[in-house]
């Protein structure tokens, strides 16, 4: 198959699932259900159940410990299944056998296998047509059942109790945190959304926990103990500790630890997903080689998650887009780039509490880039004049621009920046995932996968 065939083939692909999302692209009443998946899977005989699982949950570093697990799991050897979402730049980022994207024309294959299920829920199931992110979550189900995966890595959509991957019947299930985040779909409290994300905990599962307030903590605890799981609490159950100034720990649990981890992601709030994901591949093959860990933290690659990009000037691509995130990426940058002049880009979805995440982004700025993510089929962006200004109330006689096109903020941020300086590219995903095209073209990445695969 040819270049012009991939191609099309990958935007048919994508056309299809976009044709999924209804006018009002998103309704807790509407998309918050199990019903039309349940009944998906069911005509496609349950897939799901044909596979062990680990699934992954949290407000914030979820799909980074969801990859660290995969990576930790396939350098043990295991064949292992990986379903993230968002994708940053092609769908493909989100079906990912032993840390590798499948090739379209794999998930074009099984797509069509599926379209007839879909098909058939939308005639007959009371609650409609199964939604883009079910249609996916059961694209991922029968991926990894036909691959034949030991093991799948499962990352939660949106929740945790009614999001489409609920359905699984995990051997063990994470939770990274919870911080405030989709408060008009979840709550506008972290006790209230951490109720609901402690929903994917089941019947004796074994259950690891990186919630670190006390609130939150007592929640997990009692939904364990009325579903009979096994809780593993980071701090207590097993715990981290630094060991060196490079950034050197080990993880140390009542029958093993870790010892000389380095990570090779700056952060402290991937020590603690990095913690998390070996306490579940701890717990998932009863103990695993030192060596086994550090590989598979070594091969752990998570595009868009304080990624450099380029050096003279430094270039870092990181999707922070609530308050908790935002925080800990600034407090990362601080560490790492304190000396450093910085131009910052940022956009952000319209629903975000943009007043609460705005502070940390202008706070040493020198120059600050307001644009908008591209045309998209499931949010819009918050517009740049509104985010301008509330970034001028913050922080006034700073230097603002606004540039709508993110390709043209950043030649403009390139252009601004001299060689020792950082760009710091931050808040939505979707605006890494445009920026990131000036580096991987989406159409070069696509080949690649296919090439790499054949």
């Amino acid at each position: 198959m040819n270049r012009e065939e991939i191609l099309a083939r990958y935007r048919t692909l994508e056309k299809y699932f976009a044709s999924l999302i209804p006018s009002v692209r998103f309704s807790k009443e509407t998309n918050m259900k199990l019903e039309r998946i349940t009944h998906l899977l069911e005509i496609l005989g349950n897939p799901h159940n044909s596979f062990r699982s680990i699934h992954v949950g949290g407000t914030s570093g979820k799909g980074s410990t969801s990859t660290m697990i995969a990576s930790l799991l396939t350098s043990a050897g295991y064949q292992t299944g990986l379903y993230l979402s968002p994708h940053l730049q092609i769908m493909n980022e989100c079906y990912q056998i032993n840390n590798r994207m499948v090739a379209t024309t794999d998930l074009d294959e099984i797509l069509e296998t599926i379209k007839p299920a879909i098909a058939q829920v939308a005639r007959e199931n009371p609650f409609g047509r199964p939604s883009y992110f079910e249609a996916q979550t059961a694209l991922a189900f029968c991926l990894f059942a036909r691959k034949k995966v030991d093991v799948a890595v499962i990352e939660v959509g949106l929740g945790g109790a009614l999001d489409a991957t609920n359905v699984l019947h995990s051997q063990i299930s994470v939770l990274t945190n919870v911080t405030l985040d989709h408060t008009e779909i979840l709550g506008n409290t972290i006790e209230l959304i951490a109720q609901n994300k402690v929903g994917i905990v089941k019947p004796d599962q074994l259950v690891i926990s990186g919630l670190m307030q006390p609130s939150t903590q007592k929640i997990i605890e009692e939904r364990c103990a009325m579903q009979g799981a096994t809780l593993w609490q980071l701090g207590s159950t097993f715990t981290c500790q630094h060991t060196g100034n490079d950034g050197t720990f080990q993880v140390v649990f009542p029958d093993r630890t870790y010892d000389d981890i380095h990570l090779d992601m700056r952060g402290d709030f991937q020590t603690a997903n990095a913690t998390c994901a070996i306490a579940a591949v701890h717990a998932f093959t009863h103990g695993v080689s030192g060596s086994v860990i550090r590989d598979g933290l070594h091969q752990t690659a998570i595009f868009g998650r304080f990624e450099c990009v380029q050096e003279n000037p430094t270039v870092i691509l990181d999707g922070a887009h609530n308050p908790a995130k935002i925080h800990a990426a600034a407090e990362a940058i601080d560490r790492y780039y304190a000396d450093m002049r910085r131009v910052v880009i940022v956009s952000l979805k319209s629903d975000k509490a943009y007043r609460d995440i705005l502070p940390a982004v202008v706070a040493d700025a020198s120059v600050l880039i307001v644009t908008a993510f591209g045309k998209n089929e499931l949010w819009e962006a918050c517009a740049p004049a509104i985010l301008a200004e509330a970034a001028w109330e913050i922080s006034p006689g700073l230097d603002i621009r606004i540039e709508p096109d993110p390709i043209q903020a950043l030649r403009h941020a390139l252009a601004e920046a001299r060689p020792a300086d950082l760009v710091w590219i931050t808040g939505s995903l979707y605006l890494i995932g445009d920026i990131r095209e000036y580096w991987y073209p989406s159409d070069e990445l696509l080949m690649q996968i296919e090439q790499s695969t054949a």
